[in-house]
């Protein structure tokens, strides 16, 4: 599965960054978020290996679609003299904000069902992805 993930995240980048280009990179991230909450709801409802397999691909496809754009988007936000702190900031919020989004999704997995972290998931994204279009402008 992580071969299929790390095949469509490459076949992906490419495509998406030039999307970004055309497109703008708020629009192209949002599109991500909008895969991602669907591959999260899909995990969630998912019934048979073949349903996982593909939703794996598609978490490569959104994989491929955000991560570089976002990248991208931090160097177009702040002046060029900033963007190694911007750089460090960004990656360090990330960083940390994962050690609770795993602690919360393990406690929805245990006490909830194996589905509540994915719902829950999906619905964040879905969240962000609004709160993008609404709040940052490029």
């Amino acid at each position: 599965m992580l071969v299929l993930f790390n095949v469509t995240y490459t076949a992906i980048s490419l495509p998406a960054g030039v999307l970004s280009d055309r497109l703008g990179r708020r629009r192209v991230i949002a599109l991500g978020w909008l895969i991602y909450a669907l591959v999260y709801l899909g995990f969630a409802l998912a019934s048979s290996l073949w349903q996982v397999w593909l939703l794996f691909a598609c978490y490569g496809a959104y994989y491929g679609v955000v991560e570089g754009v976002a990248r991208a988007f931090v160097a177009d936000l702040v002046p060029e003299d900033r963007r190694g702190t911007a750089y460090g900031l960004f990656h360090g919020v990330v960083g940390i904000t994962l050690l609770p989004a795993s602690v919360t999704a393990g406690w929805l997995w245990q006490v909830i069902s194996p589905a509540a972290p994915f719902y829950f998931g999906a619905g964040l994204a879905f969240l962000a992805m609004i709160g993008l279009l609404v709040l940052v402008r490029e």
